[in-house]
């Protein structure tokens, strides 16, 4: 709103995702020198979309939550990873704790010897 010579405006958003605390923490920490950044940063941007100053422009605003699938699946699989790694080491560790070499492996590897000398 146009008052006085001057424009006025609120401005106001959540706090809900790192995007909306990331600005809020940098303008609280601008102080009394929002407007001027403001205006900086809204001309550089209307410099390089022009368009939007057209009449006829249509401006669609598409709020996003915080996580989108991409993200979300990242860390389920990076969840599933860590478990199933957890879980081998604990059988690596099973088996290395099992005491001498079973019987059957011992029994297979005496055959192996018997039939060597086959071989001389």
């Amino acid at each position: 709103m146009k008052k006085d010579g001057r424009y006025r405006f609120t401005l106001q958003f959540g706090s809900d995702s790192e995007e909306q605390i990331r600005v809020g923490e940098f303008l609280e920490s601008l102080g009394n020198r929002k407007s001027a950044v403001m205006v900086d940063v809204l001309n550089e941007y209307l410099l390089s979309h022009p368009e939007l100053q057209e009449a006829h422009c249509k401006i669609e605003v598409k709020v996003a939550s915080g996580y989108n699938q991409d993200k979300m699946e990242q860390i389920i699989r990076k969840i599933v990873e860590e478990r199933i790694a957890k879980m081998q080491l604990a059988e690596i560790q099973a088996e290395a704790s099992q005491d001498g070499i079973p019987e059957t492996m011992e029994d297979d590897i005496a055959q192996m010897l018997d039939n060597l000398d086959l071989f001389q």
